[in-house]
């Protein structure tokens, strides 16, 4: 049988997030952003799976790793469906691959060290997967951050809350008017680290299903890609990946959940590392999702 000298499929080789070089977490450099999975099950949620949750965030991204693939000599978005130029991701993304599993006070431990010496390090930490308590762990590891939440159930009235769930103690925010920006404006304080907890269920009533928290309202795809665009021109230390059950009943053919928060998260990924598509189209989040 001959050896294959052509690229492989996009599905086949090594696993890493939008296929991006793998690093050990000494080797992170300023400006990187380092990507962590928390294999971890949330014993408080209804549906067993959330440990499934980094795998399932990789598997989606690798068809937005073309950065990594010579077959790809154009990039192009295929949601804004324009030319984009990234011209240096793969040296910026890394891979540091997943916490090793262990106690529950280990985890935390674990999670907390590797924030912790990655933000030092001048890097963004990318984390896959987690809880409510994770996140605390992860803000634990950032001393006197501040934190922008997207969806979930707010705990501090000062953290900048968008589209909370309605039970929480937070003041949802009309998403899509200057003014509220303005506000996120007059409440970033750059000295101090900031931590965005990202969330499934910041998504539409439509989309509800897909958590295991349903809620009413939220936003629609285009309106959380345009914060996460704004966040990621932000000094952000660290952004978690929340909310996601691979295994939950009616998510296992289309997988909607995962593309909605990988497609979502490339807009801050562009920002934060300072290219990206300009003034892309706006689309419906259905066109987003069957494209």
């Amino acid at each position: 049988m001959p050896l294959r000298s052509a690229p492989l499929p996009r599905m086949a080789g090594h696993l890493s997030f939008m296929r991006a070089q793998t690093k050990a977490i000494g080797d992170v450099r300023p400006g990187d952003l380092a990507v962590l999975g928390v294999p971890f099950e949330d014993t408080s949620a209804p549906h067993a799976g959330q440990s499934l949750a980094p795998r399932a965030f990789r598997e989606t991204s690798v068809y937005f790793g073309w950065h990594a693939n010579p077959q790809f000599s154009h990039p192009v978005d295929i949601d804004a469906r324009q030319d984009i130029s990234t011209e240096g991701l793969h040296e910026r993304l890394c891979d540091l691959g997943d916490i090793a599993p262990g106690s529950e006070d280990a985890i935390h431990a674990s999670l907390e060290a590797a924030t912790s010496q990655i933000s030092r390090n001048d890097a963004c930490a990318i984390i896959l997967g987690g809880s409510d308590r994770m996140s605390e762990t992860v803000q634990s590891a950032l001393p006197n951050c501040q934190t922008a939440q997207l969806g979930g159930t707010p705990d501090d009235a000062r953290d900048f809350h968008v589209a909370p769930l309605p039970n929480g103690r937070g003041t949802p925010c009309n998403m899509d008017t200057a003014a509220q920006r303005a506000t996120f404006s007059r409440w970033r304080d750059p000295s101090r680290p900031l931590f965005v907890r990202f969330d499934l269920s910041v998504f539409e009533t439509p989309l509800s299903a897909l958590c295991d928290q349903p809620r009413l309202g939220g936003c629609d795809l285009e309106t959380v890609m345009q914060w996460l665009e704004l966040l990621g021109q932000q000094e952000v230390s660290a952004i978690m990946l929340t909310g996601l059950n691979p295994n939950r009943p009616g998510m296992g053919v289309v997988k909607v959940g995962q593309r909605l928060m990988v497609t979502a998260l490339l807009a801050f990924i562009y920002a934060r590392l300072g290219f990206g598509i300009e003034n892309p189209g706006r689309q419906t989040s259905k066109e987003y999702v069957l494209t």
